[in-house]
């Protein structure tokens, strides 16, 4: 690793270095994620070979998750790093009400620091990162390295100017330009059943238009799409890939504007040595990382195997735990929240066990007949998964192994998790103010949005 070397390793990770200190960013570099969901399009890399790259380099080694999901934050590289790599080792994660991550990482033997919103922390007297919280729990950093700035945007969905601009003024006294800007490109989520071809073509030219927003907003030198080297890789799923966004599309489209002529590609072991490479100096080299990717692309991916089936008696426990235990952290809330109609029963069809079921936060778990219409269907395993952990519907979410029923029914599934996302961020009995502050907070801007609404229609 030489002087100021930016390397992308995969995915969204990467690593800074200069003589004395490496700063390596989110890293998922091998296995299966988001409950055999997702995979890496280049299987090339691996824990043990990214934990010897760091142990050979002998320096100071820190390494920053930007969120919990489980393409930044590996939990099987943090048990491998414990085991294998004799050094010390820096974590760096933001500030959190419900300190999981962290807590994580110090059972591990771990130091850990806490970044606070928008305070530098100094890694050496030449690089810094500043980290910046975001919504639902994942967040931005910007780090310093020799004078020269890279913005690591990640998964932060900027969707409008204003939001641009609010990152830009969060920066705007660290640095005075961004040399290198770091966003993702890809759909990451569900986007419509299989038939919905059309919501998908729709989603990827949303994020090429995020895109094109940031790079009028931070006028960076060299701008590196990541974070979404990935294939939905499960039979549930794998029909999301058919419009994906690709580094041959996205080149194409930034080579028709000057406003976005300074996307470059980079693949596996590739560098950017900040402060001497231009987008012209990495033209050829984004050229190879385009050709790589394509070739990646041009492979039928290969499908995870299915679990086994859970039965009736197992989902339906899942499920009747799951509604005690987010009635218990939240003192019957969704009890209230179902009954002045703000949640609803969720009917869920589970096909391979034939099963359909309605979830109540009031009543229970109750079988339904098979002709029932349903808000959604997913396979037993996916069921319990859903239910049986605190982020289960933060990464069902995600990884798109499941189909919706008729108009709204994304709302309402959505909408009969929030509890589940409420304490997956740390809100409930432990932290009562925080949880009514936060709700007081959601109430005001859920009837500003009415009201917004309701002027809208009267101004017709």
């Amino acid at each position: 690793m030489n002087h100021n070397l930016l390397t992308f390793v995969n995915h969204a990770c990467f690593h800074i270095a200069n003589e004395h200190t490496v700063l390596l960013a989110d890293p998922w570099v091998e296995g299966p994620v988001f409950n055999n969901g997702w995979s890496l399009l280049d299987d090339s890399t691996s824990n043990a070979a990214l934990i010897a790259e760091l142990a050979a380099g002998k320096r100071n080694t820190f390494i920053w998750f930007s969120q919990e999901h489980p393409d930044h934050f590996s939990v099987p590289f943090v048990k491998r790093l414990k085991r294998d790599f004799a050094g010390k080792v820096t974590m760096l994660f933001q500030e959190t009400k419900d300190k999981r991550v962290v807590n994580f990482l110090r059972d591990n033997g771990f130091d850990v620091i806490e970044c606070q919103p928008g305070i530098p922390v100094a890694l050496d007297g030449e690089m810094r990162i500043t980290v910046f919280p975001h919504a639902d729990g994942d967040s931005y950093c910007l780090i310093s390295s020799g004078g020269r700035h890279v913005l690591n945007i990640n998964d932060c969905a900027l969707t409008s100017a204003a939001q641009c601009a609010q990152v830009k003024a969060s920066i705007a006294l660290l640095c005075e330009r961004v040399d290198v800007l770091m966003t993702g490109f890809g759909v990451a989520n569900w986007v419509g059943n299989p038939f919905q071809a059309e919501l998908r073509c729709a989603a990827a030219a949303e994020k090429l238009h995020r895109i094109k927003l940031q790079i009028a907003a931070f006028a960076p030198r060299i701008t590196v799409p990541f974070a979404s080297f990935v294939s939905f890789s499960h039979i549930d799923n794998c029909y999301m890939n058919d419009h994906q966004n690709t580094p041959q599309r996205l080149a194409q489209w930034a080579r028709l504007s000057r406003a976005t002529d300074s996307v470059r590609f980079l693949q596996p072991r590739d560098t950017i040595a900040l402060g001497v490479d231009t987008a012209e100096s990495l033209a050829w080299a984004s050229d190879a990382a385009v050709e790589h990717w394509e070739r990646l692309l041009g492979v039928p991916c290969e499908l995870l195997p299915s679990e086994a089936p859970a039965t009736p008696a197992q989902v339906r426990a899942a499920a009747d735990n799951y509604r005690k235990g987010v009635n218990a952290n939240l003192l019957g809330l969704p009890c209230l929240l179902e009954l002045v109609g703000l949640i609803q029963p969720l009917v869920i069809r589970i096909p391979d066990i034939a099963l359909t079921i309605r979830v109540s936060y009031l009543r229970g778990c109750t079988q339904l007949h098979d002709d029932e219409l349903a808000d959604i269907s997913m396979t037993s395993p996916s069921a319990v998964f859903l239910f049986a952990n605190e982020y289960g519907f933060n990464t069902t979410r995600v990884n798109a192994r499941f189909r919706l029923g008729e108009s709204g029914a994304l709302q309402r599934f959505s909408r009969f998790f929030m509890p589940q996302n409420l304490g997956r961020q740390g809100y409930g009995v432990q932290h009562p103010l925080a949880t009514v502050r936060y709700l007081l907070r959601s109430l005001m801007a859920r009837l500003g949005r009415r009201l917004a609404a309701m002027q809208r229609r009267l101004a017709k």
